[in-house]
């Protein structure tokens, strides 16, 4: 980035023009010495500048920052306050849910564009919701994550909430499903009334617990009406929170269900693309320069993100043992070895064209999201 780049600064006689790396300089002294006034003009003036440039998922990630009150950042204050406030299973006083802020951003997923692009449309629109309003519009609520475990499902939901800078509330099927006739229904209306007085980003992991196709004759009664709740209570919901339900079972769904989504998101295992770049992110704690990255990305063809963390995790934790900094291609081939002996371990073949040439298709184009 240039620092020659000039902004404007608005002043009490107009607009003072600044070069990029003066306005960096009075953004950091005005932290330093406490300056609120001059730190705000000094960001604003970045916003501005990258809104300009069309960056707008960026301009307002950080004007949400800049505007977010004190009491949305103190995560730990908040969970003491919600603490006596949860809703909780009437008969074993268990919490329905969990409340926990993520401080993360777009950076920390690497996936096709055929992913990120909804993602990020499915934030935009529910950031700009007063704008959509004013057209008589709502952003999507309830949006639909599915594929493999470990591709990347629970990390996207808590990207949303930390871009969306709001508390991110998992649902806790455990305690939800009830053996009692009638109290999984219950404890789901308990979730969904909570979900409904504030701005909430609702996660319900592993969706199929209560989802499931209301046709499949193995499945037996209390199920079906718990299917039956469901449907009623996404159908009557009006709040100001993104529900999002997160599968690896998108088969068990309920065709019913699916109807209730405005954005599906598919989460696919990751192809050589991504399979580099997912490396690249685990290992940038640790020098790897002779580590030829494609052949290993080529190596573990089949493995999802979750896998190519413990590939590149185990090679570290081997280093670090022997005393070394550096990961080398002998600590990975191990760690390669294990991946390939597990049972669980799919190595189906990349799809056309050949991703080992280093050539994608534009339609499955892969980039980590900015």
């Amino acid at each position: 980035m240039s620092t020659n780049r000039k902004l404007a600064v608005p002043g009490a006689g107009g607009p003072t023009y600044m070069v990029y790396g003066d306005i960096l300089r009075q953004l950091f002294r005005s932290f330093a010495h406490r300056d609120d006034a001059s730190f705000r003009a000094a960001a604003e003036s970045i916003i501005r500048d990258e809104r300009a440039k069309n960056h707008r998922l960026l301009a307002d990630d950080l004007e949400r920052l800049l505007t977010r009150r004190p009491t949305q950042l103190n995560g730990a204050g908040l969970a003491a306050k919600r603490r006596d406030d949860l809703p909780t299973d009437k008969e074993r006083g268990f919490p329905l849910i969990d409340v926990a802020e993520f401080d993360l951003d777009w950076s920390r997923l690497v996936a096709s564009s055929d992913t990120l692009e909804p993602l990020h449309r499915l934030v935009e629109e529910n950031a700009r919701a007063d704008l959509l309003s004013a057209a008589g519009l709502r952003p999507s609520a309830r949006a639909l994550f599915y594929g493999p475990p470990g591709c990347g499902k629970t990390l996207a939901a808590r990207v949303v909430a930390g871009v969306l800078a709001r508390p991110l509330v998992t649902v806790r099927f455990d305690a939800v499903v009830s053996s009692y006739l009638g109290e999984t229904a219950a404890n789901l209306r308990r979730v969904f009334d909570f979900v409904s007085t504030g701005q909430w980003v609702v996660l319900f992991d592993e969706f199929d617990a209560i989802g499931k196709d209301r046709d499949n004759a193995l499945e037996h009664g209390e199920l079906k009406r718990v299917v039956n709740s469901l449907l009623q209570l996404m159908d009557a919901y009006r709040g100001d929170s993104l529900l999002i339900a997160a599968t690896n079972h998108e088969a068990l769904l309920d065709t019913a269900v699916w109807r209730r989504f405005d954005v599906v998101v598919d989460f696919p295992r990751p192809d050589f693309q991504s399979r580099v770049l997912l490396l690249r992110m685990f290992l940038r704690g640790f020098p790897h320069r002779r580590v030829n990255l494609e052949s290993v990305a080529k190596s573990a063809a089949g493995a999802t993100g979750a896998d190519l963390e413990r590939i590149a995790t185990d090679a570290a934790k081997r280093a670090v043992l022997e005393g070394r900094s550096t990961v080398t291609t002998e600590d990975l081939a191990p760690a390669l070895a294990a991946f390939r002996a597990r049972p669980d371990a799919q190595r189906p073949a990349d799809p056309a064209p050949d991703a080992s040439d280093g050539s994608i298709s534009r339609k499955r184009s892969v980039r980590r999201s900015r």
